[in-house]
């Protein structure tokens, strides 16, 4: 079991996965809350192509000197060839009300 952390391509957060293995994805919304003022209170995560094997949870950790938010979701094995439009979304309402995605979607890669 590994850690997978995306990158941003042009306008879309991408990550690298094995449609066999089950690893830890992170999505950095630290931006996202101090846009909006405010803190994450709960999250959930909409699925395409791929198995939540735990409850996401939000992590916060100083890195450098500077306190970041990040959603941490357990995700599993592909049961067949995954969807042109694979990807986790992670649903984050905060403590203002409000809500928002962050996606990160997947690029299929061999062990």
């Amino acid at each position: 079991m590994s850690t997978k952390e995306p990158i941003k391509i042009g306008e879309k957060w991408t990550v690298d996965r094995d449609v066999d293995e089950i690893s830890h994805y992170l999505a950095d919304i630290t931006q996202e809350l101090i846009d909006r003022a405010t803190t994450a209170v709960s999250v959930v995560l909409v699925l395409v192509g791929v198995a939540q094997v735990e409850q996401p949870s939000i992590e916060v950790a100083t890195l450098e000197g500077v306190e970041r938010t990040y959603v941490v979701a357990l995700l599993g094995p592909v049961a067949e060839k995954p969807p042109a439009d694979w990807r986790w979304v992670a649903r984050v309402t905060c403590a203002n009300g409000e809500r928002f995605d962050k996606t990160t979607w997947f690029n299929e890669v061999d062990p």
